[in-house]
C-alpha cells in the first residue's frame, strides 16, 4: 500500500484519546521485550515531531526496532495510513492490519523490540501482532 492511497470505513471509529500512552516490556519471549507506544495524532507533522521526540530517549534510540504504524482521518474524511518496518521485515503491517480492523483512526502506534541474540523466526510477528493487539483491548 503506498501513502497516497485512501480508503473510506463506513464502520465506527476507534478514536485514540489525545495523550500518549506507553507499556513497556508487555510481552518477553525469549529475551527479546517489546514495548508499545500509542499517541494521538492528526497530521504527517504531528507524526514526524513525535518520532523525534522519541528517538531522543535513550530507549527508544537503543532498541533493535521501532516498527510503527498510523491511520489519519483527513478533513474529506479519507483515511491516510502508512507504517514502518524500521529493519524487521512485515512488523509495520501487522501493525497497521490490527488498526484496520479496529477502524481506529487519528492514531500512532509503536512497537518497539529491544533484540537479545535469539532469532525468534515468525514468532517475532505474531508478539508484534499481540503486543498491538493487548494495547487496543486494554484501551477500548
Amino acid at each position: 500500500m503506498q501513502e497516497n492511497q485512501i480508503s473510506l470505513n463506513l464502520s465506527e471509529d476507534y478514536i485514540q484519546k489525545k495523550e500518549t500512552i506507553i507499556y513497556k516490556d508487555i510481552i518477553i519471549d525469549r529475551k527479546s521485550k517489546y514495548t508499545v507506544v500509542w499517541t494521538y495524532v492528526t497530521s504527517r507533522e504531528d507524526i514526524d515531531n513525535f518520532m523525534k521526540k522519541l528517538i531522543e530517549d535513550e530507549y527508544y534510540r537503543k532498541a533493535t526496532h521501532n516498527t510503527y504504524a498510523y491511520r489519519i482521518k483527513l478533513e474529506n474524511w479519507s483515511i491516510l495510513e502508512w507504517k514502518n518496518d524500521d529493519w524487521e521485515t512485515w512488523a509495520g503491517m501487522c501493525i497497521l492490519r490490527e488498526l484496520q480492523r479496529k477502524n481506529a483512526i487519528n492514531i500512532l502506534l509503536i512497537v518497539t523490540r529491544y533484540f537479545w541474540g535469539i532469532k525468534l523466526q515468525t514468532d517475532r510477528f505474531k508478539n508484534v501482532i499481540n503486543a498491538t493487539k493487548m494495547y487496543l483491548e486494554k484501551n477500548s
